[in-house]
Parts: C-alpha cells; structure tokens; sequence
C-alpha cells in the first residue's frame, strides 16, 4: 500500500491510502456548519496556522476536540508555525500548544506545519514533552535542520520536492533513517507512485520494499 501521508486533494490511485486534511473553518458560518465530509478516508484534522480566527480560535478548538475521536481521524492537523503568514506567532505558538494538547487527550499523532519556526518548534517540544509521536510535512529545508528535528524525535515526511534535482529535500532522504520516513503529495497534483519510486532509488530499495517501511512506521506511530 502506497501511503500518502498528507493530502489535501480527493484523487488517489490503486493501492493508495490517503490521509486528507480537513481544515477547521475561521469563519463563524463555516465552524457552525462544519462536518467531516470524507469519511470514507483517513483523515486528519486540524487549525492552519494561516486559518485562526483569534476570535473564534475557542470554538475552533471545540469544534476540533469534539470530531478528534472519530475513528476516520488519524492524525491532529496540519497544526503549527509560520513566521510568513498567519496570526502573530504568540497566537499561534499558543494555538498549536492547545491541539497537542487534543491530541495528547485522544493518543492520536501530530501532523505540523513549520516555516521558518524551528527553533520555536524545538522548545515548545521540549516545554511541553508531548507523548504523542510528531510528524513535519512537507520538509525542504536544511540538512541541518532536518538533523536537529530527528535528534529531537521528530519524524519528517518529503513531498514533490523530491522529484526537483538538488532540493533541499532530496538532501535529507539520503540521510534521513527509514525508521523516521513518510512520504506525501501535500496540494500538488503529483502521482505518489513518483515520489515513492524516486525515494527507492535514492534509498537502494524496491518500491514494495519501501512500500512496507513506510506503512510500518505508520503503524509505529499509534500508541
């Protein structure tokens, strides 16, 4: 089974298991009116940094902890830090704190977005010491940052970038541990048997090979 990690598009092909993202709403109608639509996935769930409504960010974290047990739900997120778009980073360091914390309540793994915030993200990992296994999506950054995310027990999971000759991404699978790997297409309209193929060769693996790592870190993450 081809597990794609993170999407935020329906389409999947043959023997692919899909996590797709459901964002909470900041708009008041919208929150009200929230349901999970797409049962028939696996799903995660949670508040985009860009998406909080300082004003409603109370009712969104309600309406997230209220859907947070339901068994189609997999992951809390996409929550986490972004220094180039969204609420001041106090609001959503506090935010993002607030969904560990949900996700700590219901055993179920974090997935992060991270932009430029590593070294915040570090310390609010070592401040509040989540039980639960933490999972950065869409990694193309530094080595030396993947390094210090992997020292810190974090997993990282790659995307396109990995089929971009010399991305930052591509860097980091040559040396990232199997044991700390997923693999997604995010909102990119891009076949996950690439990414999975291209990962293989990089890794000397077959593609069932690397198929069954995956799914088993997957598995690992459960508590």
């Amino acid at each position: 089974m081809l597990l794609n990690l993170h999407t935020h598009l329906l389409k999947k092909q043959a023997n692919e298991q899909i996590i797709f993202n459901e964002i909470i709403p900041d708009a008041e109608e919208a929150l009200e009116d929230f349901e999970l639509q797409n049962t028939e996935n696996w799903l995660s769930a949670g508040i985009h940094p860009w998406y909080i409504n300082e004003k409603l960010s109370n009712s969104q974290l309600k309406k997230l902890a209220a859907i947070a047990k339901e068994p189609t739900i997999k992951f809390i997120g996409e929550c986490g830090l972004d220094r180039l778009k969204g609420s001041p980073l106090s609001v959503q360091e506090e935010i993002f704190i607030k969904q560990i914390r949900i996700a700590e309540d219901v055993r179920k793994p974090v997935i992060i977005h991270c932009v430029r915030c590593y070294n915040e993200l570090i310390s609010i990992k070592k401040i509040v010491r989540p039980r639960v296994p933490s999972v950065v999506h869409g990694f193309n950054t530094k080595i030396e940052i993947a390094r210090q995310l992997l020292d810190k027990g974090f997993y990282l999971s790659l995307g396109g970038a990995l089929l971009q000759e010399e991305s930052n991404a591509l860097k980091v699978l040559q040396e990232i541990p199997l044991e700390r790997l997923f693999l997604e297409t995010d909102d990119k309209d891009i076949s996950i048997m690439d990414i999975y193929q291209k990962a293989a060769t990089v890794k000397g693996l077959s593609v069932e090979e690397l198929e069954k790592v995956i799914f088993d870190n997957y598995l690992g993450l459960n508590l």
